[in-house]
């Protein structure tokens, strides 16, 4: 399948959704079709191999309720936001013509992740440049960037509180890396303090908007509305007025 997608999740490596996997799972309950590109196939994981990882995507997808996904093929450790790689993800952009991009905060501690939010910045304005690669241009309306490591202040938060076991559970699926499988090196992502980690930032985002659990997001500048927006969560603590 290609587009037009209405949301498009870039990520540096499979499992990197962590960060929007609620966002997609919610949108997808809504109708909306999603998709995601992994620049990296993460071939280069302390744990498990290639063809395990590629297993684990497939099935995360699945969770997720992931219309297309498709992979760039691009260095593992070795991404950089320089031309080819760009060029690579406008290509992607222009087949799939998502409505909004997302894309990794581009201050992540991981070199990777900061990459892959810098390229996912210079696509999103490339695709749209008529004389540049090949195509028919396209120019998404948004570009919002989601949290894997490095915390901000967010733009807005989406309350993922409907979805947060189906896509916790998507995020389970990548068992080599957050799980028991793949091998006998030890990484700080085994086991349940991970998931208590995932938890703990959903409740702190979520109480930001007087709900349960929540995904951050980060833009680089304002947000047009309509008018004023109504601030939800009734009764229900917020961590602001």
């Amino acid at each position: 399948m290609t587009g037009p997608l209405r949301l498009l999740a870039v990520t540096a490596h499979p499992d990197d959704e962590l960060g929007c996997a609620g966002t997609l799972r919610r949108a997808a309950d809504e109708g909306q079709s999603v998709g995601i590109v992994d620049l990296t196939a993460g071939e280069l994981s302390t744990r498990g191999t290639p063809e395990l990882r590629a297993a684990e995507r497939d099935h995360a997808s699945e969770l997720l309720g992931v219309a297309v996904r498709i992979g760039l093929g691009l260095p593992d450790t070795g991404l950089d936001a320089g031309p080819e790689q760009c060029e690579a993800l406008v290509d992607a952009l222009r087949e799939l013509r998502p409505r909004i991009v997302l894309a990794p905060y581009p201050q992540d501690r991981h070199p990777d992740h900061a990459a892959a939010g810098r390229t996912a910045r210079a696509a999103f304005f490339l695709a749209a440049a008529h004389r540049y690669g090949s195509g028919d241009p396209h120019r998404p309306a948004a570009l919002y960037h989601y949290l894997v490591h490095e915390p901000f202040v967010p733009t807005f938060v989406v309350d993922v509180t409907p979805v947060w076991e189906r896509s916790i559970g998507a995020i389970e699926a990548y068992q080599s890396q957050f799980g028991q499988a793949g091998g006998s090196d030890v990484t700080p992502l085994q086991g349940a303090r991970f998931r208590a980690v995932l938890e703990s930032r959903a409740t702190w985002f979520g109480a930001m908007i007087g709900v349960e659990r929540g995904e951050p997001f980060w833009s680089a500048g304002p947000i047009g509305v309509d008018e004023p927006p109504d601030r939800a969560g009734g009764d229900a603590y917020r961590m602001f007025v």
